[in-house]
């Protein structure tokens, strides 16, 4: 028997209790980097529910992104992401370390891997229903993947506009990862839903669908396991089910209020979040408040067709104990009881959909990402709700807008 195994346990121990007191990724990684000793006791293992991190946040700056632990308190690092992403625009990120980009800030799409470094193309061209024969460009504002990058069955869902005529991002899209295409069900006014000026809000992969939200906050449902391949990987997209929702509109806010929305899945359910910054646009004041709705299904045995407002959104009364970090595409929930220290609220970042975001993409002159709304919005039955700053102090981006990283 090794009289020294206690010992190297006791240490094995004892650095495992260190590291994960460090609520710094970086400080983490940097632990994990003194030898080889203490490398092996502090490798990664599969963390159970009540340990899994919260988000990290993503800052653009001078010379390439930083990589900030704000929310735990702690410094903002610089950090290394291979050139070809310096000077990227971010849209979006999946767990895992893995961040939705555009290299071109149009075009050049790809999820990279911060773990590994590892980079997969995602299309920048799609296929256009009626008409087949046509591939055109594409600008992706939100996106989300039915599975890891690395599942071969993996299936991504966006949101985008076609380019160069940027209009708005009304236009829902699907691909297989690794093929360079993308299929599009439809555009405008053939979209699915009515109202398509009012565009598409939302995407999240939830209970075996995709969900796309619409400006007038019904969903269009597309179930993952309906998805069949024709030529070359690229997806025959499954048919649509639209979910209507009785219309409330704007008139539940303010007269001049800009009203956003975010998709996110808690607690087994979907929740619609609506962000209200006082208006108008193009300029909007920053965000004042969030509501929050569950959805709320017909009961069993319903018969429902497209034309009926079958479904409901039930307003919350409060959080109950819920973090909710919100942003297109990658909205997660977590537990304020497995996060002590921690308060319910809801936590944002700047919204491309609260400036013109669109009128950048082909004028570098005038690209300015105001890095502006970021914060914590809080709300208890025993505070006036407010909204706190988290992120240290923010100056404009010429590339991109803040985003999660979802370790």
């Amino acid at each position: 028997m090794d009289a020294a195994a206690p010992a190297r346990d006791l240490m094995a121990d004892a650095l495992r209790l260190i590291h994960k007191r460090l609520t710094c990724l970086v400080d983490r990684r940097s632990m994990a980097q003194v030898c080889h000793t203490w490398r092996d006791a502090v490798k990664p293992q599969q963390a159970p529910p009540e340990e899994i991190p919260l988000p990290y946040i993503l800052l653009p700056r001078d010379g390439g992104p930083s990589f900030s632990c704000a929310l735990r308190g702690c410094a903002t690092h610089r950090f290394h992401v291979p050139h070809f992403a310096h000077d990227a625009r971010y849209f979006g990120a999946y767990p895992g370390g893995c961040l939705f980009l555009a290299v071109g800030q149009t075009d050049r799409n790809a999820i990279l891997n911060l773990r590994n470094g590892q980079r997969v193309s995602l299309p920048d061209i799609v296929h256009l229903d009626d008409r087949p024969d046509v591939d055109m460009d594409l600008v992706m504002f939100a996106a989300t993947l039915s599975s890891p990058p690395e599942d071969e069955h993996c299936i991504g869902a966006a949101i985008l506009s076609l380019s160069p005529s940027v209009i708005a991002p009304s236009i829902y899209a699907f691909w297989r990862v690794g093929c360079p295409l993308a299929a599009v069900v439809a555009y405008g006014d053939d979209a699915g839903y009515t109202g398509s000026t009012l565009g598409l809000e939302d995407v999240i992969h939830h209970g075996k669908a995709f969900y796309f939200l619409t400006g007038e906050e019904s969903l269009l449902v597309f179930p993952v396991s309906e998805f069949t391949e024709v030529d070359h990987g690229e997806p025959d997209i499954a048919p649509v089910e639209i979910r209507r929702f009785p219309h409330c509109g704007f008139g539940r806010y303010g007269k001049n209020d800009v009203v956003i929305r975010y998709l996110v899945e808690s607690r087994g359910h979907l929740l619609m979040v609506a962000r209200i910054a006082p208006g108008p646009l193009p300029l909007p004041s920053p965000t004042s408040a969030f509501r929050v709705f569950e959805m709320v299904e017909p009961p069993p045995g319903t018969p429902i067709n497209n034309d009926e407002a079958a479904y409901a959104w039930n307003e919350l009364d409060s959080l109950d104990g819920r973090m909710l970090f919100i942003a297109r595409g990658c909205s997660r929930s977590y537990e304020v009881a497995r996060h002590p220290g921690f308060e319910e609220g809801v936590y944002f970042l700047d919204d491309g959909r609260l400036y013109d975001e669109v009128a950048m993409f082909n004028d570098e002159d005038v690209r300015h990402y105001p890095c502006r709304d970021s914060g914590k919005w809080l709300a208890s039955p025993e505070a006036v709700p407010r909204v706190d700053n988290f992120l240290p102090e923010q100056g404009p981006s010429d590339y991109s807008p803040p985003t999660w990283l979802l370790p």
